[in-house]
C-alpha cells in the first residue's frame, strides 16, 4: 500500500470519528461522573430531536465512505438511515453502544464500497439495506430493529 493511499485512508478515519469527539464524548478531564460507587446502569448519551415523533426511533448520522478501487479513489458513497427499535430495551443498548454499531457500519460499508460499487451502476438498495440490517442484529445480539434507509448516493469519477 502506497503512502498517499495510507494517508487518504488515514483522513478518511480522522473525519469518521472527529464528530463523536467533538460531541464531548471523550469523558476525559472535568466529566461530570453521577452515582459513585456501586453498580450503577450505564445510560446512553441523550441524542438531538428525532426527525419523527415515534418514540423508538433511534437516529444515526449519515455515513460516507469513500470508493477505492485498484489503489485510486474512484469516488465516494453517501448513505443516510435510521432504526425503528420498538423494544425499550434494546433501543436502550442501540443508544448506548451506537459507537460501536457505527464502526461496525462503517468497515462494512467500506468493503462495500470498495468491491461492489462500479462506476455507471446504481448502489445495490436491497444489498445495502441487507448489510446495515445483519450488521445491526449482530451488534445488538438479537433481531428486533428496523434499518430504514433514506437514500443512498454513489458519486463516481
Amino acid at each position: 500500500m502506497n503512502l498517499k493511499l495510507c494517508t487518504v485512508l488515514l483522513a478518511c478515519v480522522l473525519a469518521a470519528t472527529a464528530p463523536a469527539h467533538a460531541a464531548g464524548g471523550g469523558g476525559g478531564h472535568g466529566a461530570k461522573k453521577e452515582g459513585g460507587h456501586g453498580g450503577s446502569k450505564a445510560k446512553a448519551p441523550k441524542k438531538q430531536r428525532p426527525i419523527t415523533s415515534l418514540a423508538s426511533w433511534v437516529m444515526v448520522d449519515p455515513f460516507s465512505v469513500t470508493v477505492i478501487q485498484n489503489d485510486k479513489i474512484r469516488g465516494k458513497v453517501s448513505v443516510s438511515f435510521g432504526m425503528d427499535v420498538p423494544d425499550d430495551d434494546l433501543r436502550e443498548r442501540a443508544e448506548l453502544i451506537m459507537p460501536r454499531l457505527q464502526d461496525a457500519w462503517l468497515n462494512r460499508l467500506n468493503l462495500y464500497a470498495s468491491t461492489t460499487v462500479r462506476p455507471g451502476k446504481p448502489a445495490n438498495i436491497d444489498d445495502v439495506s441487507l448489510l446495515l440490517q445483519t450488521t445491526a442484529d449482530q451488534m445488538l445480539g438479537k433481531p428486533g430493529s428496523k434499518v430504514l434507509i433514506a437514500s443512498v448516493i454513489v458519486n463516481m469519477e
